[in-house]
This record gives C-alpha cells, structure tokens and sequence, in this order.
C-alpha cells in the first residue's frame, strides 16, 4: 500500500496515527531516507523520539528499516527535539530523524529530518523521500544488520547549554510545547521574546532572520542598531536554510521558535530561557520594561481561518485579496504580504495544518480592529 503524499508537509512528515502513519509507513520511510542520503555500511544515524504513546512503536520500526540496510543507529531514546538536531554534529553522525508531530495533539505523529551537521531535511528533498518509499523491499541477513547503540544525549547537551554559565535568581514562567522546541512565555508574543532575547548578545555588524510575521517594530529597532534583519519564510526548514546562506546569528518566529549559530542554527529554547535571565539579572528590568521597545504597534497574532478545498481556494481567495489591494505594496514571500503606511497583513496557507493563517500589523488598536473586521469580510465574501 502507498504512502499517503499528503503527510509528506512542507519540512517535515506528520499525520493521523495508526490510519495515516503507522509501523509499515515508518518502515518504509525508514528505507527511502537512507537511499535519500546515500548511506553505507558502518555509518550511523542519529534516533530520538518524543513521549506519545505511539512514538516507540514508529521509532522501533524507523530502527529496524535503518539497521536492515547495515546502517548504524544511535538510539537516543525519549529527548527533545532540539537534544536530538544537536546530537547530529556532537557525535558526527551522517543523519538524525526524530519521531514527532510538534505540537500536534497524541493522535497524531510525525518525523523530522536532518543532515549530517543537522542540516534540515525539507521541501523537495522530502518528496524525493517519499518517492524512494516505492517498491523498496529488503532480503535480510542478520549477519549484515547495523547495530544499535544506545546513548544518553541529556547530560552534554545541558553542558552545552550551560557552559559557563553564572545561576540567577531570576524567575521566568515559562512552559514549552510536546516536543520542547518552543519557548512559550506566559503572556507575551514570541517575536516579542525573540526579539528581547536577540537584544541582548547580538552586535552591530551582525545579520537575524525573522519570519515575516513578526512586527516590523522589529527589523526597525535593529537597523537602527547596525543590525541587518532578514525576513524568511514561515517554518525552521526556512528559517534555518536562510540563516545559514547568510551567516545569521540568531533567528525567530512569532511561534516562539528561537535558533542560535552556535546551537548548529537550529532551535535552542533552554539556551534562550537563559539569555533571558542573563538579560534580565544585567539590566535589572522586567520583561516588560524590555519589551517596551517592540511593542511600537498593534499585533494580531495568528487569526486560523478554516477554508474546505484548501489549495485551490486559498490561491483564488489570495487573488482575489491582490486585486482588492492593488494599490498597496505587495510581495509573496510566503502567501501574500500586503504592506500600506500605517498597516500591514499576510495571508499564507499552513505548511503542517489544513487551515489559513492571517496576521495584521497596525499603527494603532483602533486601526487594527477596523482593518481586521475589513478583511475577515473580504475573506468571508470570497472564501
């Protein structure tokens, strides 16, 4: 039976768990990623797995496909997803999956890929995976398996991420998401975080990427600075390829993911909580004193629009929003960005979600509640 395409998202794999991944699915997607990057015997892979209920099941035949190519495993068992990204370069492994659907509820799961270097796996290459799915079958000899390692990741990571670092009394309420690779913040936006977090190590001279849902308050306070800020795409396939075409330091997104040069560009949310407390305990001001400076203009959020058929009318319902707004700047990015002086808003389809996202950007609340009613009946009318 054929793997559903549609599980295959834009930077990672997820779906209903057993109906749309299951064991067999793993398995052979186990196959394809070895055949995608060209493995041979003697070199090793990298496996962690988050703590749903059917996360060992899928991590134990994603293993089983590996090692039946003679393919060495490092089975670092139940781990974050940001232990496992970093597991990849600190024990020089030519690869590394993690079993995980994000933050997806436990009904649901899904895997991520990377490189050697824990250069993402997305876009094309992962259709390239699901095409090398097909017909892949194996006579397997036992004497000619890889072997499986087991290895405790927790102890360097924490090292790494605490190296040298002096304890506070700092308290911050903070939680993280099921896979750990978010930094959520208790009441305050993740670009506002991202941002407090970017001020308080980067220099003039060096270059952030931010998604471009973030406020435009914010490439504004860092240009000032000296600091070149680049917009990227929505998702850490994207923001992670764009930071390391451009040697950036630091990236964000207004999910509250946050990534460090020095954690390989990938996300790091531990090593952003202590920043935080670092900033905190040296300025001796609040989060909300070190805020003030983005918090120049009023913000949506996400606004999730359901929309049936997505594909197809998301693209005539985003005409339909150039036409309307041609008098505007405008760039797609990612969707459509639609910029005038005082206001601006994206509308993009979700890479790992049936649903449409909209964010609105205003001068003030007031603009912003009448531009936001505005477009919901756009969207409603043309939908």
């Amino acid at each position: 039976m054929k793997i559903n395409p549609l599980i295959f998202k834009e930077y990672d794999v997820r779906g209903e768990y057993p109906k749309e991944i299951n064991e067999k699915n793993a398995y052979k997607i186990g196959q394809g990623f070895v055949k995608f990057l060209k493995l041979k015997k003697g070199d090793q892979v990298a496996v962690g797995k988050d703590k749903r209920p059917s996360s060992p099941k899928l991590a134990e035949a994603f293993i089983s496909a590996i090692i039946d190519f003679g393919i060495d495993v490092i089975d670092l068992g139940a781990v974050s997803t940001p232990m496992l990204y970093w597991s990849v370069p600190f024990l020089k492994t030519k690869g590394g999956i993690m079993i995980t659907a994000s933050h997806l509820s436990k009904k649901y799961n899904g895997l991520k890929f990377v490189k050697a270097n824990a250069e993402p796996i997305g876009g094309e290459n992962l259709q390239k995976i699901y095409k090398l799915t097909d017909n892949l079958q194996l006579t397997t000899d036992d004497k000619k398996r890889g072997s499986v390692k087991k290895y405790n990741i927790k102890k360097d990571y924490l090292g790494a991420v605490y190296k040298d670092f002096q304890p506070t009394k700092i308290k911050i309420p903070h939680s993280f998401d099921f896979d750990a690779d978010r930094l959520i913040i208790k009441k305050m936006r993740g670009d506002i975080i991202g941002a407090i977090i970017a001020n308080s190590f980067v220099k003039k001279g060096d270059v952030i990427v931010y998604d471009l849902r973030c406020s435009r308050a914010i490439p504004e306070y860092f240009s000032n600075k000296g600091i070149k800020t680049i917009p990227s795409r929505v998702g850490h396939f994207n923001i992670k390829k764009l930071m390391r075409e451009k040697k950036a330091v630091f990236g964000m997104e207004l999910t509250s993911h946050y990534y460090f040069k020095e954690f390989y560009y990938c996300e790091a949310p531990l090593y952003g909580l202590r920043k935080l407390a670092e900033h905190i305990a040296k300025t001796k001001k609040t989060l909300d004193e070190l805020a003030k400076p983005f918090m120049k203009y009023a913000h949506s959020g996400t606004i999730n629009i359901k929309i049936l058929n997505l594909k197809p009318q998301i693209l005539n319902l985003i005409e339909k929003l150039k036409d309307e707004y041609k008098n505007a700047s405008q760039n797609f990015l990612d969707g459509l960005t639609v910029e005038f002086s005082n206001w601006w808003f994206n509308i993009r389809a979700s890479h790992t979600e049936p649903v449409t996202r909209l964010v609105i950007e205003a001068k003030t609340p007031a603009l912003l509640k009448q531009k936001k009613k505005e477009l919901l009946q756009e969207i409603k009318l043309n939908r």
